[in-house]
């Protein structure tokens, strides 16, 4: 059992390098480049794979490309272990919703509809080189403009604009510079700022965040040449969402996220996972009587050791919060608001840093063994106007 990310913005199946027992039959060698400020990544062609996603869903011939993945960490920054990445070639054929608030991805047959798609808004979908495309309208200052976006579910951002592909584009005050994430390419660094609105079809957010990758970041990505930019997961997670492959159409429906601000990390901090450890934990010792209810018998426990999640900084943005409080890369997080940091997730962790602006945060770290204790308050840096 492996898990995948699913990234409709890959085209390819792919195992990360500590997986090559896992596959058979090298054929060639392929270089992957995408968005990032270096070269790429070599993989390496395999066939004969027998994939099976969930219970039904099989390829009993699936190419599968090996990374070398040296550069490439995508479960710290997650969260959870990843394996490889699922490209949308393997889902060309068919039909597949994607329910966010019951984290469920449902596949279908080409030859079925699934449940409630009548009901849902439908868009033309362009598929290219099997990655799916739509039409979107953004409006940063008075003027609309009209482009196409790819989809991509690997994409954390709500919307990521390729400013030098739209002109006379100018990115409006205030913004920020940032860290945007990781792609085949290595890390990407660029713009943020919010835009007034975007459309998709009938749909239009207000304010969502936009991220602008450098030039040395798109420089080695290879793209269609009337794209714009991507639509990401923070944009995505607030439809119920359903891709007909076959008759390329994409359709949506609201969910309760709709209308939720799109929140920024206000700390400056990207924290990621750093190994595990085993702590003790108490445990009630409780005395079960004739089916009736545990009670604690005289207060005693006993203990259990469980394994529990490591953090640490990852970078620091320059002049935000976390920053101008003096924390710093590699710093190892002990206790967050006076909880240990190992009681929290990432996406807890996450969540509290994007949670509100004016809310304090009190950090313990650990640095070259020493302990130190910061105190600061989250801040939107990226205020907007409602006019």
């Amino acid at each position: 059992m492996m898990n995948f990310l699913l990234d409709t913005g890959v085209k390819e199946t792919m195992v990360f390098g500590k997986s090559l027992g896992e596959v058979d039959s090298t054929i060639f060698k392929n270089k992957f480049q995408g968005l990032g400020r270096n070269a790429g990544v070599d993989g390496i062609l395999a066939i004969n794979n027998h994939v099976i996603v969930g219970k039904e869903m099989e390829d009993i011939d699936h190419p599968i490309f090996i990374l070398d993945n040296e550069h490439i960490d995508i479960s710290s920054r997650i969260g959870v272990e990843v394996n490889g990445i699922l490209g949308s070639r393997f889902f060309t054929d068919h039909k597949i919703t994607f329910d966010f608030i019951k984290k469920r991805i449902t596949v279908y047959p080409s030859n079925s509809n699934p449940k409630s798609w009548s009901k849902m808004t439908s868009l033309p979908l362009e598929v290219i080189s099997s990655r799916p495309y739509v039409a979107i309208k953004i409006q940063q200052n008075e003027g609309e403009i009209d482009g196409k976006a790819l989809i991509d579910m690997g994409n954390s951002d709500a919307v990521l604009l390729l400013k030098d592909k739209i002109q006379n584009y100018q990115v409006r005050a205030p913004f920020i510079e940032d860290y945007i994430g990781q792609g085949f390419s290595g890390e990407i660094y660029g713009l943020r700022n919010r835009i007034k609105r975007l459309s998709l079809g009938p749909f239009t957010m207000s304010y969502p965040l936009v991220a602008y990758p450098e030039l040395e970041s798109v420089q080695n990505a290879k793209m269609i040449n009337d794209r714009i930019g991507s639509v990401g997961n923070e944009l995505l997670r607030r439809f119920k969402i359903i891709f007909d492959y076959p008759n390329h159409q994409l359709y949506l429906s609201k969910n309760k996220n709709f209308d939720k601000f799109y929140y920024l990390n206000m700390s400056g901090l990207e924290i990621i996972h750093d190994g595990v450890q085993w702590e003790k934990e108490e445990v009630p010792v409780a005395l079960k009587k004739d089916g009736s209810k545990e009670i604690n018998f005289d207060n005693k426990v006993q203990f259990k050791f469980v394994l529990k999640t490591l953090f640490k900084i990852d970078m620091v943005r320059p002049n935000s919060s976390g920053h101008l409080a003096g924390i710093m890369k590699d710093d190892k997080i002990l206790t967050i608001n006076g909880k240990k940091a190992t009681s929290y997730s990432l996406e807890d962790l996450t969540n509290l840093m994007k949670s509100e602006d004016g809310k304090e945060i009190v950090m313990k770290i650990e640095r070259n063994g020493e302990k130190k204790d910061f105190r600061f308050i989250l801040k939107d840096p990226l205020p907007f106007d409602h006019d």
